[in-house]
């Protein structure tokens, strides 16, 4: 099968080219986390890492990671109840989370929320109130219930992209429940704490092609010129095979 290659088309093959090399050496937008540990407890002495991300779940979400991390003689305890503030209180009502092992959740009025779920999903006692409260599982560690230790979830908005700004500095607390270590799990645990201030990362550095590509492109740029000047006349058609 014969195709037909103009010379006339040679630079605007070699524009489109360029164009081509140029687009691929961009990277994508850059994805940020922020991670930290809230330990002023009351009750039973406890430690919970959160891990917020804004890209696992997809552009404009936060994904929350909350880990309980072992602690002395307290080597597990079920995470109950997840509290948070967030910067701007007006995008409280149009805020939406899901997760696996949400079982109720509640957004604003704004520095209103100690308790998620059942009575004893509290943070009675210290703990403050909230903007936002996630509930986790059901009460107890037994016939299905949950004994969980750790727990994803997804917060997002009707209307608005969410960021990690709107996280920077804000006050978490946390419900546990059933702490302790083998078949002693009597304690429980209220903890609060502040997120640190975020900083967004740079933006990555534009790549640039190999120094190998332009090298190679710059010579089949002076190969297809030199066959365009022997055709001054008028365009030619070559047959290719």
């Amino acid at each position: 099968m014969k195709h037909l290659f103009s010379t006339a088309a040679i630079p605007s093959f070699l524009a489109a080219t360029a164009v081509v090399i140029s687009s691929s050496a961009f990277s994508p937008a850059n994805a940020a986390s922020m991670s930290f540990t809230i330990n002023d407890f009351t009750g039973a002495d406890t430690r919970v890492k959160f891990t917020l991300d804004d890209a696992a779940a997809g552009s404009g979400k936060i994904q929350f990671k909350v880990d309980y991390l072992s602690t002395g003689s307290n080597t597990i305890a079920d995470i109950r109840g997840i509290f948070f503030n967030i910067k701007d209180d007006s995008l409280l009502s149009g805020l939406k989370v899901v997760g696996t092992d949400i079982t109720a959740s509640k957004f604003g009025p704004a520095g209103t929320i100690n308790s998620i779920g059942s009575g004893s999903n509290n943070l009675n006692g210290g703990g403050g109130f909230f903007d936002a409260g996630v509930e986790i599982g059901q009460e107890g560690i037994g016939q299905g219930k949950g004994d969980i230790q750790s727990t994803i979830f997804t917060l997002s908005h009707t209307s608005q992209a969410l960021t990690l700004a709107q996280f920077s500095e804000q006050d978490f607390g946390v419900r546990l429940m059933s702490v302790g270590s083998g078949n002693n799990r009597n304690g429980s645990s209220k903890l609060k704490g502040q997120a640190p201030y975020y900083t967004p990362p740079p933006p990555p550095p534009k790549k640039v092609p190999e120094p190998s590509t332009v090298a190679a492109l710059g010579l089949f740029a002076l190969g297809a010129l030199k066959v365009a000047k022997k055709k001054t006349l008028a365009p030619t058609s070559i047959a290719v095979s």
